[in-house]
C-alpha cells in the first residue's frame, strides 16, 4: 500500500472519529459509512487514484454507477451518496483547501413506502404469545410489552438501566439516536409486567451485579439480534408470519395506532423521537374502512 493510500485510510479514520464524537451519529450508522466509504476507497485504489486532490466528480458518479450495476437497492445508494458527500465535504474543508468534488451529487429518489403493520387484534395475541412464568419467559412478556407500550426502538429497548425506568410514575427515560435522551410514557399493563420480571425474573438471571434491565441467561445485555429473535419466535407461536413482524413492527403499530384513536401527532412525534414532523406523518395512513367510516358519518349527503 502506497504512503497516500494510507494517508487516505487515516483521513476516514478522522472523520469515522468526526461523526462520533462530533455528531453523536449512532454506533449501526458508522458501522454503515464505514462500509460505504471502505468500497469507495478500494474502487479509487484500482484506479490508482490514491489522493484525494485527485478525485473528480467524474470518478464519484462511475462510483454510484459501478454500484447500481451490482443490483445495489436504492436505499443503499442514497445512503453511500449521504456517506459520500459527508466525507468529502470533511476533506475538503480539513484536507485538501479545494472544491468539494462530491457536492453536486444527487441520491436517487425514494419511493416512501409504508410500514408493515398489524391490527390491534393481532398485536393482542402476539403480546399473549409468551406463556409460562420462567425468568426468561417473564423477560420476554416484559420486553414485548415495553416495544409496543413505548414506541421504542430495539436498541432504546436494549440500552435501558435501572436508573431510566421510572415505572410509579409511568415512564421511561430512553437514548436515541444521536445519543439524545427522551422521555416515554409506558402503559400500566406492561408496568406490571415489567415489574414482575424484575422482581422474579431478573435476579435468577443475574450473574454479575449489572445495571442493564434486560439481562439475557449469561447475565449480559440482550443484544439487538437476540430481541429480534424473540419476536420472531413469538411471532410464531401466535401464528403470525415472521416475516410481517419484527422489534420496528411494533413501533410502527404504537404510532399508528395512537393516530387512528386520536392522539395528535406532535405529541405521538415527541415519543417517537423524530426530529421532523415529516417522520411522522407517513403513520397518518389510514385504511379504506375507515375512511368510509369517516365519509358516511360526516358527509352531508352520506344517507
Amino acid at each position: 500500500m502506497t504512503a497516500e493510500a494510507c494517508a487516505l485510510r487515516l483521513q476516514l479514520q478522522s472523520f469515522l472519529d468526526y461523526l462520533s464524537l462530533e455528531c453523536g451519529l449512532a454506533e449501526n450508522s458508522m458501522a454503515a459509512y464505514r462500509r460505504d466509504l471502505e468500497r469507495l476507497l478500494e474502487f479509487l485504489f484500482a484506479r490508482g487514484i490514491f489522493d484525494w486532490r485527485n478525485v473528480r466528480a467524474d470518478d464519484l458518479s462511475e462510483f454510484l454507477a459501478s454500484e447500481r450495476a451490482l443490483g445495489m437497492a436504492d436505499r443503499t445508494l442514497a445512503r453511500r451518496v449521504s456517506a459520500l458527500r459527508m466525507f468529502s465535504r470533511f476533506l475538503s474543508v480539513e484536507v485538501t483547501r479545494q472544491e468539494d468534488a462530491a457536492q453536486f451529487l444527487a441520491p436517487p429518489k425514494l419511493e416512501q413506502g409504508l410500514p408493515r403493520m398489524l391490527s390491534t387484534a393481532d398485536v393482542a395475541r402476539f403480546l399473549d404469545a409468551p406463556s409460562g412464568n420462567s425468568p426468561l419467559v417473564l423477560r420476554d412478556r416484559a420486553m414485548l410489552h415495553t416495544l409496543y407500550a413505548t414506541g421504542a426502538r430495539a436498541s432504546e429497548v436494549c440500552d435501558l438501566t435501572l436508573a431510566r425506568l421510572h415505572l410509579d410514575e409511568g415512564y421511561l427515560q430512553v437514548r436515541g439516536k444521536g445519543s439524545k435522551e427522551r422521555v416515554v410514557p409506558i402503559s400500566r399493563r406492561a408496568v406490571e409486567h415489567f415489574k414482575e420480571y424484575l422482581s422474579r425474573g431478573r435476579p435468577p438471571l443475574l450473574k454479575f451485579p449489572t445495571d442493564i434491565a434486560f439481562v439475557s441467561k449469561t447475565g449480559r445485555r440482550v443484544s439487538r439480534n437476540r430481541l429480534w429473535e424473540v419476536v420472531k419466535h413469538y411471532a410464531a407461536a401466535a401464528q403470525i408470519a415472521p416475516e410481517l413482524l419484527h422489534p420496528h413492527t411494533l413501533r410502527h403499530c404504537f404510532a399508528t395506532h395512537l393516530l387512528e384513536n386520536g392522539a395528535d401527532i406532535r405529541s405521538v412525534q415527541e415519543m417517537l423521537g423524530h426530529v421532523s414532523i415529516a417522520t411522522t406523518q407517513i403513520y397518518t395512513h389510514v385504511d379504506a374502512n375507515r375512511l368510509r367510516n369517516v365519509m358516511l358519518r360526516f358527509h352531508p349527503r352520506a344517507g
